[in-house]
């Protein structure tokens, strides 16, 4: 009974992130559209970064919210140090 459930479990995590991992190369694509576009709104970028953090938790997208956190840095070191030490805490 408990490998059963053991597996149905691992099955649900395996298929959750694989339909979250079907979203990457959107968010990629906005991340690229942020970064070429020099966009500097907080607003916008930090609600990438909380998304693309959210997927980080789940070892989906770290490359890109790297590329994003990295450009921020050039915004506001402050506000991208905070979202560099929530990442840290999931490590």
């Amino acid at each position: 009974m408990t490998k059963d459930i053991t597996k149905d479990l691992l099955e649900l995590i395996q298929e959750f992130n694989a339909r979250l991992e079907q979203h990457l190369p959107a968010l990629e694509q906005e991340v690229d559209a942020i970064i070429s576009g020099k966009t500097k709104d907080p607003k916008i970028i930090e609600n990438y970064l909380d998304t693309l953090l959210s997927l980080a938790n789940h070892g989906i997208g770290e490359k890109p919210f790297i590329r994003l956190l990295e450009y921020y840095k050039t915004i506001d070191l402050d506000g991208a140090m905070f979202y560099w030490n929530e990442y840290d805490k999931q490590e």
